[in-house]
C-alpha cells in the first residue's frame, strides 16, 4: 500500500517557528504561496513567534519544508 493513502489533513499543515512578534499573516502568505495554493494561514499571538501554514495538497507543503 502506498504511503499517499494514509494522507491525513494535518500533511498538509507546515509549523513556521522563529517569527517575531510582529509577523503577519500577509507577510506567510506572501512567502508561502510560492510553493502552491494556501488553505489557510494561522499566525499565534499569546504566545507569539509561531504559525501555521496550511496547503491544499500536501505536495506543496512538503516543497515548502525542503
Amino acid at each position: 500500500m502506498s504511503s499517499r493513502f494514509n494522507r491525513t489533513p494535518n500533511d498538509c499543515k507546515v509549523y513556521v517557528g522563529d517569527l517575531p512578534k510582529d509577523a503577519s499573516e500577509k507577510e506567510l502568505e506572501r512567502a508561502f504561496s510560492y510553493y502552491g495554493h494556501l488553505k489557510n494561514v494561522w499566525v499565534a499571538r499569546n504566545p507569539p513567534g509561531f504559525a501555521f501554514v496550511e496547503f491544499e495538497d500536501y505536495r506543496d507543503a512538503e516543497d515548502a519544508v525542503k
